[in-house]
């Protein structure tokens, strides 16, 4: 979500997630290791990495309260 210093200097390429219904939701893709394409671990830990925006939506959806039901 853009909210953090990048260990590695420069962060790796933005990606939109989804939207809060206020604003968008952008998160980092990381970098890769050449030799094994795999997310580097500094870049995993990272709370704007990519693999967190699930974890985000899913807390968002559960901090909103239900709306009454019409009967």
């Amino acid at each position: 979500m853009a909210t953090v210093k990048c260990a590695l200097k420069k962060r790796g390429e933005p990606t939109h997630e989804w939207n809060d219904g206020v604003k968008d939701r952008i998160y980092c893709r990381g970098w890769l290791d050449p030799m094994t394409d795999a997310p580097l671990p500094e870049c995993l830990a990272c709370p704007d990495h990519v693999d967190k925006a699930q974890d985000d939506l899913e807390a968002f959806y559960r901090k909103r309260p239900e709306p009454a039901k019409k009967e």
